[in-house]
């Protein structure tokens, strides 16, 4: 998914990059990000086998792609429908130029947002726009990126210290509850160094390559598995809307 249109009124190129973004509920342990996918799972996991996340009728995936985490959420949340912009054949609502869903208010007992605020034009008004379609007392499962890679899809616009996400999140009106982070400095720097380096070697030995990076991460990863990194690759926060309206101009 992508955001297309600034708050300053310029304006970019609406186009859904129609892709295969492959299986993220079944992994090859010779996958590139094998090890980041795998953790952001887990960690969803997490939120969803927690008291925190109460069960109800639909679930908003804010920039859906392939929806790949439909079959987890499906579980908790009757209805499950997915919101993008024009072009992808998964999204049931249509995103418009301003980044608005077409919902009412307070329509949603959940909304996800799965690596999708590195590629808006503008976080204020996409977070905003979640907080208007949650009911009061619901939740934002939002992940995001601190450090990684540029991956244009198409845009890539922002990454996100701890610190700026849980402002940036807050400043929407938001009550953050819990976060959890993917990676720590570590493993942040093998991902980086494989991400740089397994193009310039043969095609037949980046496979064996990626395995032993993804094998060293997943190494480091288990030795503090709750660990919540400053200079993590990934992070995952559970955000309430309260039941009063707080939100910050």
């Amino acid at each position: 998914m992508s955001e297309l249109s600034s708050s300053g009124g310029d304006r970019i190129e609406r186009k859904y990059n129609a892709q295969d973004r492959g299986d993220r509920m079944v992994l090859k342990k010779s996958l590139r990000t094998y090890q980041c996918l795998d953790g952001i799972q887990k960690r969803l996991q997490l939120i969803i086998n927690s008291d925190s996340l109460l069960a109800g009728d639909k679930i908003l995936d804010y920039g859906c792609g392939s929806k790949p985490y439909q079959a987890l959420f499906t579980k908790k949340f009757k209805s499950y429908v997915g919101a993008d912009i024009e072009g992808n054949a998964n999204a049931s609502l249509i995103i418009g130029p301003e980044g608005q869903v077409p919902a009412v208010d307070e329509s949603f007992d959940c909304v996800l947002s799965s690596q999708v605020l590195e590629h808006v034009v503008n976080p204020q008004i996409y977070l905003k726009e979640a907080f208007r379609v949650l009911k009061k007392g619901s939740h934002l499962i939002l992940s995001t990126h601190g450090i990684w890679p540029y991956h244009p899809d198409p845009t890539d616009f922002w990454r996100w210290t701890i610190d700026g996400l849980q402002r940036e999140i807050g400043r929407a009106g938001f009550e953050i509850e819990t976060v959890q982070s993917v990676f720590g400095l570590e493993s942040t720097a093998l991902q980086l160094w494989q991400d740089a380096t397994s193009e310039r070697l043969p095609g037949f030995i980046q496979p064996l390559y990626t395995w032993f990076f993804q094998s060293m991460i997943g190494f480091i990863e288990s030795r503090h598995p709750d660990k919540v990194s400053n200079d993590a690759s990934v992070y995952i926060v559970l955000a309430q809307r309260p039941y009063r309206n707080s939100v910050e101009v």
